[in-house]
């Protein structure tokens, strides 16, 4: 397949213009993400998944084609993203955790990092292993492994650990995020705002943010058609698009897929590496996740398919 008839997906999760205190890979500088649009505009055709998924099924693609997607819904994209796509002229799409729109909770992973950031120890014991804090990037490697081995676990089991996790590095995982923080969602006037901009579509995500093949099946569709509902009641149109959380290939089963047929979505997005091509099975799509690990260089082979994605990094959702 020439590349000329590929789709290469961009996953982002949230773009800071101020470096956190502990460097987790979901937060990508806005210098670094400037950057990498500049590169995307020179050498791709920038559209949204929606006109992405169409001219796939049409076998329309005919020049390096890009698609670039937001997870989770943070604030961010709305104050920092956004005025950099509109400045380029880009489109993007955006999926939300549609149970955190307008609150002030935020992703788990989320609650880690800021009580990593706040801790006074220098180190936490958890499962009888020893996690070292003494700096910021002893914290930074700290989280990425507790990330990778929470998002394991069971929804409620995960929040459960991950209460007490908090606890003991003297925070609150249920303390309140307030309007200026990073780890901030975005509000129900930042989805009117983006979806007025006339650039930007939304997606689900689910409500709550949980893996969904460690759901039963009625959870598994409570979290699809919820978060389908609230996407089309937020936005004011219908909600065809969905990402799966953390997306591995573990991470949804055919259950999931019945339970998105049924909630009249047309296309998902995984995490699973590659760029895409009419045969990519619609609710399979592949990206390329973009953290604040990767170089411009790495990023530019990257999106050409040139260089394999070594994987999903330990802190992805």
């Amino acid at each position: 397949m020439s590349p000329r008839q590929r789709v290469t997906v961009l996953m982002y999760h949230a773009v800071v213009s101020s470096p956190l205190a502990v460097p987790d890979w979901s937060f990508l500088d806005e210098r670094a993400f400037r950057a990498q649009l500049e590169y995307v505009a020179r050498r791709f055709e920038v559209v949204t998944l929606s006109q992405a998924t169409r001219s796939l099924r049409q076998r329309g693609v005919h020049r390096p084609t890009a698609v670039i997607t937001f997870d989770d819904g943070f604030q961010s994209v709305h104050e920092v993203a956004l005025p950099v796509l509109k400045r380029m002229g880009l489109p993007a799409t955006v999926f939300l955790v549609t149970g955190m729109v307008g609150t002030d909770d935020t992703p788990w992973f989320c609650r880690l990092n800021r009580a990593l950031a706040a801790a006074s120890r220098r180190s936490i014991v958890w499962r009888d292993e020893t996690f070292p804090l003494h700096d910021a990037l002893a914290r930074a490697r700290a989280g990425a492994v507790l990330q990778s081995r929470l998002k394991e676990l069971p929804h409620p089991l995960l929040m459960h650990e991950l209460g007490a996790l908090v606890g003991a590095l003297g925070d609150d995982a249920r303390r309140p995020v307030p309007p200026t923080s990073p780890y901030r969602m975005l509000g129900p006037r930042e989805v009117d705002a983006m979806a007025a901009s006339g650039i930007i579509e939304f997606g689900a995500h689910t409500q709550s943010h949980a893996i969904l093949s460690l759901l039963t099946p009625d959870e598994q569709a409570a979290e699809v058609e919820g978060s389908v509902r609230d996407v089309a009641r937020l936005t004011g149109g219908s909600c065809r698009l969905f990402s799966y959380p953390d997306g591995r290939a573990g991470d949804y089963d055919g259950e999931v897929k019945r339970a998105l047929t049924g909630a009249g979505v047309e296309a998902a997005v995984t995490g699973i590496s590659g760029s895409n091509q009419p045969t990519t099975p619609r609710l399979e799509l592949r990206r390329v996740g973009v953290g604040s690990d990767m170089d411009l260089a790495e990023f530019r082979l990257m999106v050409h398919d040139a260089l394999p994605w070594p994987g999903r990094r330990p802190g992805m959702a």
